[in-house]
C-alpha cells in the first residue's frame, strides 16, 4: 500500500527529474549543475542518520560514494565532486578553495558525442594533474540511475524505521512563489565568470 511518505518522496524525485531534464534538453548546463549539486546536498541529508538535521560536507560525500562512485564510468572521487559543488554553487566557476590548494582536481565539463574527434581533442588539452574532463551526458545519466535507487532506499528507510520517518516528517512539498522584477542589465553579463564546460554537439 502506498503511504503518504511514499507519495511525498515520489513527488520530490519526479519533480527533480523533470526540472533537470528541462535544463538538460535546453543545453542549460550551468544551471543543470547548480540543481544537481543542490539535489545531492539534500539527498545526503535525507540519507544521513535520523539525528542529523543539517546537510554537511560529509553527508554530501557519503551519498556520492554510495550512489555515484559505484558506476564504472565515473572518473572523479567524492572530494573532487565536493570541490566542484563548492565551485559551482559559490562562484559559478570550476575553481574552489580545495582545487586552488591542490587537494582536489577541477572538473571541466563537456557535452556531446563521447567518441568524436572534438571530444578526443578536448580531453588531450586537459591538464591531468589538476583537471578532470567530465562528460556531462554520462554524469547526468549516472545521476538519474542514482535517483531511482535512492528513492527506493529512502522509501524503505522511512517505512521500516520510525526514526527515519520521524526525521523526515518535514519532507513536504515546497511551494515557491518567486517574483523577480529587476531586469538583468547587459553589463552584468561581462562581470560573471563561467563554469568551464564545452558543448561539443
Amino acid at each position: 500500500m502506498t503511504t503518504e511518505i511514499d507519495q511525498q518522496i515520489e513527488f520530490f524525485f519526479t519533480n527533480t527529474i523533470t526540472a533537470t531534464s528541462l535544463l538538460y534538453r535546453n543545453n542549460l548546463y550551468g544551471q543543470l549543475l547548480v540543481l544537481i549539486y543542490s539535489f545531492i546536498d539534500s539527498a545526503g541529508l535525507l540519507d544521513a542518520p535520523p539525528s542529523q538535521t543539517q546537510a554537511t560536507r560529509d553527508s554530501f560525500k557519503n551519498w556520492v560514494k554510495k550512489y555515484i562512485l559505484t558506476d564504472a564510468q565515473i572518473n572523479f572521487n567524492e572530494v573532487d565532486l565536493w570541490s566542484a559543488r563548492c565551485a559551482v554553487l559559490h562562484t559559478f566557476t570550476s575553481q574552489s578553495n580545495l582545487s586552488n590548494a591542490g587537494t582536489a582536481k577541477e572538473l571541466h565539463y563537456y557535452a556531446g558525442p563521447n567518441d568524436s574527434d572534438t571530444e578526443i581533442s578536448f580531453i588531450e588539452q586537459i591538464n591531468s594533474t589538476e583537471q578532470i574532463p567530465v562528460h556531462l551526458d554520462g554524469f547526468y545519466s549516472v545521476l538519474l540511475s542514482a535517483i531511482k535507487k535512492f528513492a527506493s532506499d529512502l522509501a524503505n528507510n522511512c517505512n521500516n524505521d520510525q526514526a527515519y520517518k520521524d526525521s523526515n516528517s518535514q519532507f513536504k512539498v515546497l511551494y515557491i512563489s518567486w517574483y523577480f522584477s529587476l531586469p538583468i542589465q547587459h553589463k552584468y553579463h561581462e562581470m560573471f565568470p563561467t563554469i568551464k564546460w564545452y558543448n561539443l554537439k
